[in-house]
């Protein structure tokens, strides 16, 4: 049984790893509605290709899905190297 799991005070630090795949909770914000979201989220991190998305209005409900669709998965520190919008060619 899994000791340690995505929660309210790790997500920000903390992914879920498979091989090439990462899986965990990022906040969204829509200036349209002018509201925050939870991302749950997995992606292959080679290609940056999302594979699975579901937003939720609460952490909690984010937390509840990634946890169950992927605890089984290494819970790892995300790196100091960032390989998201930071250091993408779009920037």
């Amino acid at each position: 049984m899994r000791t340690e799991s995505l929660n309210d005070q790790n997500y920000m630090e903390k992914v879920y790893r498979f091989e090439d795949r990462q899986a965990g909770v990022s906040l969204i914000f829509n200036p349209d509605e002018n509201i925050f979201t939870y991302n749950a989220y997995c992606l292959e991190t080679h290609l940056m290709k999302e594979l699975f998305t579901v937003e939720q209005e609460f952490l909690e409900d984010a937390l509840d899905l990634i946890n169950a669709e992927f605890g089984s998965w290494e819970l790892v520190e995300v790196s100091g190297k960032s390989s998201g919008c930071g250091s993408c060619a779009a920037k």
